[in-house]
């Protein structure tokens, strides 16, 4: 069987990386591609979730297409992950296949700081996808002009382009909240992020003290602010198309029903919990734990400056009195300055 390697930090895989597989199932003669997460890939600093997390999503884009496959070989390395030791482990396990490597064009212009690069290239196959007619190539490369979608990794773990992600990926990585933290330090003032995780912290510790499910509490309390800094009227123009019914409140409450919005049919959050506590953090609804929860905390965050430890014992203690406390001094201070806080 002849097998073509798609090698990738996946990080997350996304559209592109399954067009990459199509094209070469369709012009290659080859039987199958593996995906072959790189478990600490040696050119990058990190990876941003864990492996794991990683061939899950792999897994679920794949599942659609029988000719693709997980291969899980460099996650049984504790060191980083070289495709020189991959290659000749694969020939090792695999006698009566061959192997060839796929790359993108921007893997093929710093392929001379792969390890044992020249070795490489005498070992396997490598065949290069660019959208780039006239790129120059090492004449070793086979050259697979296609149109590449125009996506990246990195854009997708920033909140952008995230339609490019295959919907079961899509629904793994919400469920999970994969990037969660980086798409809202991307969507924010590092002030304003500073504070979305004091919250989440504070959900936590809330949750904990009742018993309740400190995962969705610190979820719910990490993106609660997520569309807090939109230019206000990029808010009216989201608030007239899918929130119509309350355009005449003040546009300072836009940002809980956008970010609950947001949440739901971008990022693909379905929890419900997580979905009303978002919606109602400003204004506060006294019906669930988590909306509780998520209200006080924003509102009694210890990094906005002022002591709130009282507030946070009672709440501690009692979530509904503390809910009520936090509500009336809310209005309290509504009342005083005569805005939304």
């Amino acid at each position: 069987m002849r097998i073509a390697v798609l090698g990738g930090s996946f990080d997350p895989i996304h559209k592109g990386h399954i067009q990459i597989a199509k094209m070469a199932l369709k012009k290659m003669r080859i039987d199958q591609v593996w995906f072959m997460p790189a478990k600490d890939a040696p050119l990058k600093d990190h990876q941003s979730v864990s492996f794991y997390d990683r061939c899950q999503m792999v897994r679920c884009a794949i599942r659609p297409y029988r000719h693709m496959k997980l291969c899980t070989l460099e996650g049984e390395r504790s060191e980083k992950s070289y495709t020189i030791d991959t290659v000749k482990e694969l020939k090792r396990r695999y006698p009566n296949d061959e192997f060839c490597w796929l790359i993108g064009d921007d893997q093929a212009k710093q392929f001379s700081a792969w390890k044992d690069h020249e070795q490489l290239l005498k070992e396997i196959d490598f065949y290069v996808f660019s959208r780039e007619k006239d790129m120059e190539l090492d004449e070793r490369f086979h050259r697979v002009t296609m149109p590449l979608i125009d996506v990246s990794s990195s854009q997708i773990r920033e909140g952008k382009k995230l339609y490019q992600l295959c919907k079961s990926a899509r629904i793994y990585m919400a469920k999970h909240g994969l990037y969660f933290d980086l798409i809202t330090a991307a969507h924010m003032s590092e002030k304003r992020y500073r504070h979305s995780l004091s919250v989440a912290d504070l959900c936590v510790e809330l949750a904990r003290a009742h018993g309740l499910d400190e995962k969705k509490a610190y979820m719910a309390g990490l993106i609660h602010d997520v569309c807090k800094q939109m230019p206000v009227d990029q808010q009216r123009i989201w608030m007239k198309y899918h929130l119509p019914q309350f355009l005449d409140e003040a546009s300072a409450i836009w940002h809980g029903y956008i970010g609950a919005y947001y949440a739901k049919h971008t990022l693909y959050v379905t929890d419900k919990d997580v979905i009303h506590s978002i919606y109602h953090h400003v204004k506060g609804r006294n019906i669930n734990d988590y909306e509780r929860i998520l209200f006080i905390a924003d509102k009694l965050d210890p990094s906005r400056g002022y002591d709130s430890s009282k507030e946070i014992k009672i709440s501690k203690q009692n979530l509904k009195k503390g809910y009520e406390v936090v509500k009336q001094q809310q209005q309290e201070y509504l009342k005083k300055e005569g805005s939304i806080a």
